[in-house]
């Protein structure tokens, strides 16, 4: 079996022109998280992430301390398949039909990427609708999409490297709510329940066959 551990990035730059980029304390969250696996697991055989710049950013921390430590440095493997839902995308199509069915949320909506319990509060409305599959629109991707597309990636990672390894994932919340769900069978409202409480830098492992994965640890 293989050890495979779904880590998310670090906190990202909520409110500024690049949210991809990693805050300050999405730099330290990631200098912390690589010492912290390498000196806990040693080494690594297989690295993956996404294609955002905050999963990139958060890996080369890893990287760059095996190297230092002068441990193999595996080459990275990068997938879109791991990237996170198009937030932005959902909430410039889904907006307008939720303020409709609650008005309350136009004011939050307003003061959506200046006021974090604003944006949260709009975040839990908007993609309770996106993933209940209910409001799918032309052009923008669906859950059922997303979650196929995670999936596709996770059985890649498991073809690849399911047996015998440390393997590294870095990625963020909604990607890791999936592989949960896989492992948990959860419905869509339950996985997009466990999005919301993965933290930042936070380590999620399963266990894995070449055909399976098993979920050990969570968050």
């Amino acid at each position: 079996m293989s050890t495979i551990f779904f880590l998310r990035h670090g906190q990202a730059s909520f409110g500024k022109d690049n949210y991809d980029e990693l805050s300050d304390t999405g730099v330290l969250q990631s200098k912390l998280l690589a010492r912290f696996l390498v000196e806990t697991k040693g080494r690594f055989d297989a690295v993956y992430t996404g294609t955002l710049e905050r999963q990139r950013k958060t890996a080369d921390e890893l990287l760059q301390m095996l190297g230092e430590k002068g441990e193999q440095v595996p080459e990275v493997c990068r997938m879109e398949g791991l990237n996170e839902y198009p937030t932005e995308n959902i909430f410039r199509a889904l907006g307008p039909i939720a303020v409709e069915a609650n008005p309350s949320l136009r004011e939050h909506i307003g003061r959506l990427m200046t006021d974090r319990r604003s944006f949260q509060k709009v975040f839990e409305a908007l993609m309770s609708m996106w993933a209940s599959g209910r409001y799918d629109r032309a052009g923008l991707v669906s859950w059922n999409d997303f979650t196929a597309g995670v999936n596709r990636a996770i059985d890649e990672i498991l073809a690849r490297d399911g047996s015998g390894k440390n393997v590294a994932v870095f990625t963020s919340g909604g990607s890791i709510s999936v592989a949960v769900s896989r492992t948990l069978n959860l419905t869509s409202d339950d996985t997009m329940r466990v999005a919301e409480q993965i933290v930042n830098s936070s380590i999620t492992r399963v266990k894995s066959t070449t055909d399976r994965i098993m979920l050990f640890t969570f968050n």
